[in-house]
């Protein structure tokens, strides 16, 4: 019987839960922007078919991502690094 290797967090942080995946920034496991790079990549790979997203910055959230990271642990609240997605539907300052 083999054993199946885990696979980087990092790298599947995609697949990660919220609360997951706050569990695994505060705990130094993941980094924001690890998280967010891994979401980005699954989107690109996924949206072709999907068309979920009609505006996507991406280099504004690993922006954000970086700064979050740089923020230190003692100053994070809760949700801190946790990502979200605005809908359409809503009116958003310059786009």
């Amino acid at each position: 019987m083999s054993i199946a290797k885990k696979k980087p967090l990092a790298k599947n942080a995609y697949r990660l839960t919220g609360s997951e995946a706050l569990r695994s920034i505060h705990s130094g496991e993941l980094t924001v922007e690890q998280l967010a790079s891994s979401l980005l990549n699954h989107i690109n790979k996924r949206d072709k078919y999907v068309k979920a997203w009609a505006y996507l910055d991406e280099e504004y959230v690993l922006d954000q991502a970086r700064a979050l990271d740089a923020v230190p642990m003692e100053k994070r609240g809760r949700l801190h690094g946790l990502p979200i997605a605005v809908k359409d539907v809503i009116y958003t300052k310059g786009k």
